[in-house]
């Protein structure tokens, strides 16, 4: 008795919950990182070369990701490749949580083999004004609204299969004590809250942020007017490399990134130096 559109919403809710129901990650990242992640979606160019393969790497089969803020009204969103029939390739499912836990919304991005988080958006257009009867020859890019709303969680993923990332267990977080199970008795299921396991995202660097932006606030003000270098904000970026041979299973894509940083927030300005003499009448003792 339900449309096509919401029997797709139904499947997709039901697939994230059954997925995730297996590991139960939370991953609760921190807000100034989520802020200066955000703030690189903005941009929609320092991604498009990434390849989109690094989303085929996800921690867990199924994460959640805790970000309140990221996106109005949403505390976060559950996150996990799949399988598209209709077009015979993979794909990204983002499900959005409301903040109040009444529903969810979805979106999908494309991928395929070789191809660039801009293709993978290109593709994702197409087969969206495919759906809605418009011409695909037309449809170019996503809307640059959903296209930063879904890199903006695009951001958030790559941070958690990036080298390096911080991520820490949760101090509270009471870990769930497997028993043994007969070899074909099915997967432990976690039914149970406290069986959650979660995971801190960029404490360390978050606190970090906050200290360098702190000083660039107070750096800025005190420069003023005149030929003082004044401090600016530089975003955080990416940078991806192969290791290992050439078409060898060893090789293997990194990700890393590379925190914003804040240029001159520790300057001072010479001018407003004052130097003293300082001489010693007596020999030390």
């Amino acid at each position: 008795g339900l449309s096509d559109t919401d029997a797709a919403m139904v499947s997709a809710e039901l697939t994230a919950c059954w997925t995730w129901r297996q590991s139960k990650v939370l991953y609760s990242f921190d807000a100034e990182l989520v802020d200066v992640l955000r703030a690189q979606a903005e941009d929609i160019k320092d991604s498009d070369v990434l390849p989109a393969e690094l989303l085929l790497h996800l921690p867990h089969p199924c994460v959640y990701v805790k970000a309140p803020g990221l996106l109005e009204h949403t505390d976060g969103f559950f996150a996990w490749t799949d399988y598209d029939v209709n077009r015979d390739g993979a794909e990204l499912r983002i499900q959005w949580l409301a903040d109040d836990m009444a529903h969810t919304f979805a979106q999908v991005l494309h991928i395929a083999d070789g191809w660039t988080l801009h293709d993978c958006l290109t593709d994702t257009a197409r087969h969206t004004a495919e759906a809605l009867g418009s011409d695909p020859d037309d449809a170019g890019d996503l809307s640059a609204k959903d296209a930063r709303v879904i890199l903006s969680a695009v951001q958030l993923l790559l941070y958690l299969v990036s080298q390096d990332a911080d991520v820490t267990d949760a101090p509270s977080a009471p870990k769930p004590q497997r028993t043994p199970q007969p070899a074909k008795t099915v997967r432990l299921i976690r039914d149970k809250a406290g069986d959650i396991d979660a995971k801190d995202v960029g404490v360390r660097v978050g606190a970090a942020i906050r200290k360098a932006r702190v000083r660039y606030e107070q750096r800025k003000e005190a420069a003023g007017p005149g030929g003082v270098k004044r401090p600016h904000p530089r975003r955080g970026h990416w940078h991806h490399y192969w290791t290992g041979p050439k078409d060898t299973p060893e090789r293997k894509l990194i990700l890393k990134w590379t925190a914003p940083t804040f240029i001159h927030a520790d300057d001072f300005d010479g001018e407003n130096v004052v130097a003293y003499t300082v001489r010693r009448d007596h020999p030390k003792q």
